[in-house]
């Protein structure tokens, strides 16, 4: 099966997108950091034997454009919102990893109408990771408060890109080789452009401002997710001796999840075949 490459204007932004299937129900493939919707290579086609699937580089992103501001994820959830119409389609099953997934809990949260059965991959709730840190988890998460920093990251991560996305891959990898070298050219050259490497950090960033606020906010007034939600994470990564739905239980109505074995943190391109199995047991359409 074919995956396409097209590109939809979104009123501020102009997204990238690959594409394949022509079902007549749709997924969305959210990335996370640092890479673009080439992450979900392996699992494209497969999926598309049911669904229309759709992986965008998210704003600031990859091919995507790289406008000035809008990077927390109340305003790019809006431009999935956006592409799922541009498409023609009325609601999407969302799958993100990383990054990717804390926008796709965001637009599940704003847009419940919009997501029907959600999988977030690797993430705790960005309010639970905010407001426990502590000495062991800043020291392993060291890079969130690096990115918060004003300038200095992109001055400094701007001339070795690749030793830096290669630090990240070596070491959040359970599986040698995983991110193999065409998908490290993929990502080395997408970060290399100063644009996107600044509109990444500044995801980060507002990370720590309008998004934390948002998720106060959702806290305060007693806003969980209601759609079916499933959870998958590394086992051998930074959550694996950690109870993930238990903490999501707190934030989510419906929740499932596993481990996934052989696997630290990249888990479309660590264990591509058991993350479908995942999906596919959990996605409506494959019984």
């Amino acid at each position: 099966m074919t995956v396409t490459s097209h590109h939809a204007d979104l009123g501020d932004v102009r997204v990238f997108y690959r594409r394949a299937g022509t079902a007549d129900r749709l997924l969305v493939l959210l990335h996370g950091w640092p890479q673009t919707g080439h992450c979900w290579r392996h699992l494209m086609e497969p999926l598309a034997e049911r669904y229309t699937v759709v992986a965008p580089d998210l704003r600031g992103y990859g091919r995507s454009g790289k406008p000035g501001a809008g990077y927390d994820k109340r305003t790019v959830a809006a431009d999935m919102s956006r592409l799922v119409r541009a498409l023609g389609f009325r609601s999407a099953a969302v799958v993100g990893h990383d990054r990717g997934a804390r926008v796709a809990h965001r637009w599940a949260l704003d847009r419940p109408e919009d997501v029907g059965h959600l999988a977030l991959l690797d993430i705790l709730p960005t309010r639970e990771v905010m407001n426990s840190f502590d000495r062991h988890s800043a020291a392993a998460m060291w890079h969130w408060f690096f990115h918060l920093q004003p300038d200095l990251p992109e001055l400094l991560i701007a001339g070795n890109v690749e030793a830096y996305l290669r630090f990240f891959f070596d070491r959040q990898s359970h599986v040698a080789g995983a991110v193999d070298e065409a998908a490290m050219t993929e990502y080395v050259e997408a970060f290399s452009d100063p644009d996107a490497l600044h509109a990444s950090l500044e995801d980060y960033r507002a990370g720590f401002r309008q998004d934390l606020d948002a998720d106060e906010e959702d806290a305060r007034a007693g806003r969980r997710l209601t759609q079916p939600l499933l959870l998958l994470w590394g086992a051998q990564g930074g959550l694996g001796g950690i109870d993930v739905p238990g903490v999501w239980s707190g934030y989510a109505e419906r929740v499932t999840g596993a481990a996934v074995e052989e696997c630290k943190h990249f888990l479309p391109e660590e264990q591509p075949e058991r993350v479908l199995r995942r999906l596919r047991a959990f996605l409506p359409g494959w019984d």
